[in-house]
């Protein structure tokens, strides 16, 4: 096998060659796999960061330095396979979601700023743009993040929240399982909703923004920027907060 014939699985030319030469390796640093590979540092860098969203290369700290990880390529036809599962009950969330944030949108006063963001990259910004933030609180924790972003991105980017010392205030879902170790620190808090109060959206608020995401077949995203529309979500959150249990 050669690094072109991973170009079948969707990758682009230099992500197979960075994957081909870690799958070589196992287990690697960049400037290793920029000496076995051959090529520019900032082209493993890019293209490792592709892989890591993809779910088919991982890292471990060890001291200053990430060690990277190939992982199985099972995982990227998995992913594939769940994007055909019927998912017509989370359209009709998406349909019955949208009156709700005209209604937000219209009961404000002053200017909002408003973004959609559609697809699995799309959803992914608005968690980067999360890590920027001090603190953070989530009504409706469920597995269907999971399911469309990955355990191995879920993983990941609970590590750099950890390293970024981010508070983290939780509500799960009732049928949340708990398959990315999240674990209960001084940073991170959380309750568990009753099953009357599951919600079918996760909502995310942070910043003076709210973002309100459907994991439907093509995930949905919406992140309004407004400080009253922020300071009601967090009203909810709190009311919320005291009905749940730990």
């Amino acid at each position: 096998m050669e690094s072109k014939d991973l170009e079948q699985l969707g990758l682009n030319k230099n992500e197979a060659k960075v994957y081909f030469g870690l799958l070589k390796k196992g287990q690697a640093t960049a400037a290793e796999l920029v000496k076995s590979v051959g090529v520019h540092r900032n082209i493993i860098y890019d293209n490792l960061e592709k892989l890591i969203e993809k779910g088919l290369v991982s890292y471990i700290l060890e001291g200053t330095k990430r060690k990277f990880i190939a992982e199985d390529p099972h995982l990227i036809v998995e992913f594939l396979e769940e994007e055909k599962k019927a998912v017509e009950n989370k359209i009709e969330t998406a349909r019955g979601f949208i009156p709700e944030i005209k209604d937000i949108l219209a009961s404000q006063k002053e200017k909002q700023n408003a973004y959609l963001f559609r697809g699995v990259n799309g959803i992914k910004k608005i968690l980067l743009d999360v890590l920027s933030s001090k603190e953070f609180w989530v009504i409706g924790v469920s597995n269907a993040s999971v399911e469309a972003l990955g355990e191995t991105f879920w993983r990941n980017f609970n590590a750099k929240m950890k390293a970024k010392k981010i508070r983290e205030n939780l509500l799960f879902n009732h049928d949340f399982k708990n398959v990315v170790n999240i674990t209960p620190s001084k940073f991170m808090v959380h309750k568990i909703l009753p099953k009357e109060l599951t919600h079918v959206t996760e909502i995310l608020i942070y910043d003076n923004k709210i973002a309100i995401t459907v994991y439907s077949k093509e995930p949905i995203g919406i992140v309004v920027e407004d400080k009253e529309v922020f300071r009601t979500f967090k009203q909810q959150f709190t009311f919320l907060w005291g009905l749940a249990k730990k």
